[in-house]
């Protein structure tokens, strides 16, 4: 027998037999009693300190008021599905129970008692191994029958039941929904009634994410050029809880939103208002909004109510996302959430802090603070500081959080807000220059995410033959797909909102640039 210098007093050295006749006599320590003496040696305070950590996550998991309980249904979808858990839960348990039980009953009635005994050597026990090998067959049947029957009955919501459908994008680190029936796009925050079936179809713009409200239905993945599907529905009113399951990069722990269900004609009403255009900027709010359009308008879209505007935004936010892929290091453009109606909104970033004016401040001046890596401060101009804090003021960031809070609709059935009749073009024009382009175009020869503007009235002239400049700057205006300018993308969308009035404007004040 070979032994470590550290037995080598408790050994006997031997040579090993060619052919042994009976049972070796073995004079080594047993295991069975090493093990106890390695657990006196250790000190009972650091085994407390040890079951401390284990015994407050184990009580922390209990906790019956979490906003994320699978056990704490709210749907039928989530019922189900935990039912299905239970059922397995307990079977694991008796098993693990018989097994672990039978593991230490064999190890002490069978373990060597001395040191210079060998017990009892058995192999092979045919009715055992039949025993074994078909209770494990009962009891995948077992699980997999209930686990069948669950899968095909919540695959689809019942037939004989109106749906509603709600399409759901993820983004790094951000959700969209779009409503398709409603014309609705918003984001972090999904609203629906309580007790309609809802059918969520799953896209990822990037990268692989997954949907999960643990007390509305469990997780499904959200995955680049592929459509999965889930369905739902809310029993209760309430705020349920999500976030994305899946590894999706640095901020994927604050990855998360809201699902808003309210009765039935409370989001009839949240529907209505989402077609009504939002209150008028006063104050602050006012400078906001032209600080906003300048430095955030590229990205960000806040005038979704228009009629027409769904489509527009589903071609806006694929344009924004082909030119952040044409230049991913240095894009000034990006898929960024829908604000439209911002101010009715309860979380900021994507559901990791409530919505108020201070937070919302903070998020304006460094996003850095409240969630790493976001694409906004990667990318908007605004922003490229060195520091990652924006590029301005204090008043003026704090006018962009009015601006943005300002974002609430109108009462149903209040006069719209008349405008002011500008009489002079250019005036007018510049108006609506700052309103709708400066966030991608400067009126000099420095280039955005859109060529500098300066000078255009007199190279528009020369691009097409036989298109004069007006011509030419009013196509690039309503159909900007027709003329691009090399080395830049195809990012901009057609500006179809703007009246004639507004078009011709924009057209004398851009030939006013020099």
């Amino acid at each position: 027998m070979l032994c470590s210098p550290a037995l080598e007093k408790n050994c006997t050295k031997q040579s090993v037999p060619q052919q042994a006749t009976s049972r070796p006599t073995i004079n080594g320590p047993s295991a069975d009693l090493m093990l106890p003496s390695l657990l006196s040696r250790l000190p009972r305070r650091k085994l407390l300190l040890l079951l401390v950590p284990a015994a407050a996550a184990f009580i922390a998991g209990c906790a019956s008021n979490n906003p994320q309980d699978t056990f704490d249904t709210s749907g039928p979808v989530a019922e189900q599905q935990a039912d299905l858990f239970k059922l397995i839960f307990w079977i694991a348990v008796v098993v693990f129970i018989i097994v672990e039980g039978g593991i230490i009953w064999i190890t002490l009635k069978y373990r060597r008692r001395t040191d210079s005994e060998m017990p009892v050597q058995t192999h092979g026990n045919t009715k055992l191994e039949l025993t074994w090998t078909f209770i494990p067959t009962l009891i995948i049947i077992a699980i997999a029958i209930p686990t069948v029957i669950s899968i095909w009955d919540l695959a689809e919501p019942p037939s004989d039941e109106p749906v509603m459908t709600v399409e759901a994008i993820g983004h790094q680190w951000w959700f969209e929904f779009r409503y398709p029936a409603e014309e609705i796009v918003t984001a972090n925050e999904l609203r629906v009634p309580v007790g309609q079936n809802v059918v969520v179809k799953l896209h990822s713009q990037d990268v692989i994410h997954s949907f999960w409200v643990p007390k509305l239905f469990g997780k499904v993945d959200m995955v680049p050029v592929r459509e999965n599907e889930l369905w739902f529905k809310a029993d209760e009113p309430g705020v349920f809880f999500g976030q994305c399951a899946e590894f999706c990069g640095v901020a994927h722990a604050l990855m998360r939103f809201r699902v808003i269900a309210e009765p039935m004609e409370d989001y009839n009403d949240w529907v209505d208002s989402m077609r009504r255009p939002p209150v008028a900027a006063t104050g602050g709010a006012a400078n906001g909004q032209t600080l906003f359009a300048a430095n955030c308008s590229s990205c960000h879209t806040t005038d979704s109510y228009r009629a027409g505007s769904y489509t527009s935004e589903i071609s806006i936010q694929d344009a924004r996302w082909e030119g952040w892929l044409a230049d991913i290091e240095d894009s000034r453009i990006v898929s960024a959430p829908n604000l439209t109606h911002f101010g009715t909104r309860t979380t900021l970033a994507a559901g990791i802090r409530d919505l108020d004016r201070d937070t919302l401040i903070e998020w304006i001046r460094d996003p850095g603070e409240i969630k790493p890596e976001t694409r906004m401060q990667d990318h908007a101009a605004v922003y490229q500081t060195g520091s990652g804090a924006a590029d301005l003021s204090d008043a003026e960031v704090a006018d962009i959080a009015d601006y943005l809070l300002s974002l609430v609709p109108v009462e149903a059935g209040a006069e719209p807000t008349p405008t002011p009749v500008v009489t002079d073009p250019v005036a007018l024009g510049e108006t609506t220059f700052v309103n709708n382009c400066t966030a991608c175009h400067s009126t000099t020869s420095e280039n955005l995410v859109g060529p500098g503007l300066a000078g255009i009235g007199e190279r528009a002239g020369t691009r097409v033959p036989g298109l004069g400049a007006d011509a030419y700057i009013k196509q690039s205006i309503l159909e900007p797909g027709e003329f691009v300018v090399d080395g830049f993308s195809p990012v901009m969308t057609p500006f179809d909102s703007l009246s004639v009035a507004e078009v011709e404007g924009l057209i004398a004040y851009l030939n006013t640039l020099n």
